[in-house]
């Protein structure tokens, strides 16, 4: 069974760089819900049940979620630090494309929370986000992702967030069997964290790479829906989103098979490092993704494995 993840975790490079994604009112509250494969309990307000594509709760009417992330706790003095610098949180939340307006800190237990509110644009609109970070076994970041602000309300999250209790982690076996796709990793990868639920960090070694040029291998579901029209231009533009990639010449795209259905697959190079990306969008626009980067002789080394791990990603239907 795989152990939890320590500090030798090499998610403290990747996972940060992937990762960094009000008015009183009455409202009624459902019974307390555990999310599956994360240390959290909360009581959460009518409307929300337990999410089958993320770790966290979803609103089926309106779109609203509630969102559970957990990093190791070594990396909660770096995310407290953000979090307790309104400047710096904006700066840092901008380039993820999410505004932070406001600051905040709230008791729960015995634990002082520190809390950022803001929103982030849609197509169509926008949707409030208010964030606070726990600390237990490991570095919590419960986020709210609000469409209807009249509805949930400030008060309505902080009850919420006041309901907040962690329990011991979950090992990283329990948060593999969570995910909403199944896969098989091949050597020399192997498994090295799991974020948010919904995505999976596959590693070519031990320990941390500080230098970002060893192979790793990342495999996400989307967390909402995408316009399925042009399968190659929504491609094009996740790999525009990845880190250290914004401007990487696209080598080669081609139709392949991947995550049970017709899906693109290209190749990029920037400042000598190589990314391959497999992207298959379904009608319901929920789309499944793999990446896999590192510097271009080592990726090109793993391109067979990394074609046996995507052979072998399912998303049930």
């Amino acid at each position: 069974m795989h152990s939890r993840k320590t500090n030798n975790s090499p998610s403290m490079i990747v996972s940060f760089s992937f990762l960094i994604t009000l008015l009183v009112a009455v409202a009624s509250f459902a019974d307390e819900f555990s999310i599956p494969g994360t240390s959290v309990s909360l009581d959460a307000p009518d409307g929300f049940s337990v999410a089958t594509g993320f770790s966290g709760l979803q609103n089926l009417e309106d779109g609203s979620s509630i969102t559970v992330i957990e990093l190791p706790v070594e990396a909660y003095e770096e995310l407290a630090l953000i979090f307790s610098d309104l400047d710096v949180a904006k700066a840092g939340f901008a380039q993820q494309g999410v505004s932070i307006e406001r600051s905040g800190t709230i008791a729960v237990g015995g634990q002082i929370v520190p809390i950022l509110m803001g929103s982030q644009p849609i197509p169509g609109g926008s949707v409030e986000k208010y964030m606070a970070l726990f600390r237990g076994d490991t570095a919590v970041l419960i986020s709210f992702n609000i469409f209807d602000a009249e509805t949930i309300t400030i008060s309505t999250i902080e009850r919420s967030l006041a309901s907040v209790t962690l329990s011991s982690a979950p090992t990283l076996s329990e948060e593999v069997e969570q995910l909403p796709f199944s896969f098989a990793s091949a050597a020399p990868f192997r498994i090295g964290d799991v974020l948010g639920g919904s995505s999976v960090l596959l590693t070519s070694f031990e320990g941390i790479d500080p230098t970002g040029l060893m192979p790793v291998v990342i495999i996400v579901r989307a967390l909402a829906a995408v316009p399925a029209f042009d399968v190659k231009l929504v491609a094009q533009q996740l790999l525009r989103e990845t880190q250290g990639f914004e401007e990487a010449e696209i080598a080669s795209s081609e139709e392949v098979n991947f995550g049970g259905g017709a899906a693109n697959y290209l190749e990029a190079v920037s400042e000598g490092r190589k990314i391959v990306q497999y992207l298959r969008v379904p009608a319901n626009g929920i789309y499944v993704r793999l990446v896999a980067f590192g510097e271009i002789a080592e990726i090109d080394e793993v391109l067979s494995a990394v074609s046996e791990i995507a052979r072998s990603v399912s998303v049930p239907e």
